[in-house]
């Protein structure tokens, strides 16, 4: 017989199982309760590390078992400061500063690989979207200068033809 046996098929460990269940709330909501009282972050590592202190048996509750407990998380989630500890960035309006464009063509590429991959989606966009801008722009007035100087060769050239004659 394999022992892919659902655990369905063995009530006889119910009641084990409705044991550890208990035991894990228990260490939990008294984890948490210390971590409030010392006014510390309760996180799920920090109940982690509280319940091996307060565990009689010594070995606490992992993080596995609070996240497959319902009621243990449930009460984690009640007092849980991790979300809530973490001030929010504020968020730059897209345009408000104009990124500057580089200007040194022997700069340390690696540098800014690493600070591209350090911007949010947004920010990257934003630059994209100006430095595409700055390249037509740029193409434009080449093209411009091109014109204008074929334009000047044109007259050198009619003003040397007549004055040769």
């Amino acid at each position: 017989m394999s022992n892919t046996t659902p655990e369905q098929e063995r009530p006889w460990l119910e009641l084990h199982y409705q044991a550890t269940r208990e035991r894990t709330v228990r260490l939990v909501k008294a984890a948490v309760e210390r971590l409030v009282k010392d006014g510390r972050a309760v996180t799920i590592e920090a109940i982690c590390q509280q319940s091996q202190q307060l565990d009689p048996q010594g070995k606490g509750i992992k993080k596995a078992g609070i996240l497959g407990n319902e009621e243990a998380y449930a009460y984690y989630r009640q007092y849980c400061t991790s979300r809530r500890s973490i001030p929010k960035r504020t968020s730059r309006q897209p345009g408000t500063t104009i990124p500057r464009l580089p200007t040194d063509p022997h700069r340390d590429l690696g540098q800014v690989r690493r600070r591209y991959s350090r911007e949010r989606k947004a920010n990257l966009v934003e630059r994209l979207l100006s430095v595409e801008q700055a390249y037509m722009e740029s193409q434009q007035q080449l093209a411009h200068l091109q014109f204008e100087l074929l334009e000047q060769q044109q007259q050198a050239q009619k003003g040397r033809e007549n004055r040769s004659f």
